[in-house]
């Protein structure tokens, strides 16, 4: 924000950055997708078909239905979006901080995103709670 503070929420799954970090770049790339994205509170993925109640398919011996590529197959099914806990009922605001606190690790998390007042997307390795945090980069991903 144009005062220092940033406004972040927590998602539980793939934070490394060759997973959200390059979804982050592909699928969040202005300030309204941005605030959208955050709006919507913490999450358990940051992209993905599942539903709460999706399971894996079975075929008639209840062996797990994969894919081409081997992966499970899983019912019901929805376009790629973020899974948020308040989909099965959480309530979870976004988060008012400090870039120290932001970037602190306090519930866990391995890496931080920032999306800039430029319009670039920026990581950092975390590690759970150690005051070492460093700057990483997104493969891929070139600033403007």
């Amino acid at each position: 924000m144009p005062d220092h503070t940033i406004v972040s929420v927590y998602c539980h799954w793939d934070g490394y950055v060759e997973h959200n970090g390059k979804i982050l770049v592909e699928h969040y790339q202005n300030r309204e997708d941005v605030q959208e994205l955050i709006d919507g509170g913490s999450m358990s993925s940051l992209r993905t078909t599942h539903l709460w109640e999706t399971a894996a398919v079975r075929d008639e011996n209840g062996e797990i239905v994969r894919d081409e590529n081997d992966n499970w197959l899983y019912s019901p099914t929805r376009d790629p979006q973020p899974l948020y806990h308040s989909e099965r009922g959480e309530v979870n605001e976004p988060y008012h901080t400090s870039f120290d606190e932001f970037v602190s690790g306090d519930c866990g998390e391995e890496f931080a995103y920032l999306y800039d007042l430029n319009g670039n997307w920026k990581a950092w390795k975390i590690g759970w709670g150690e005051t070492n945090t460093q700057s990483v980069e997104i493969p891929g991903y070139v600033t403007a």
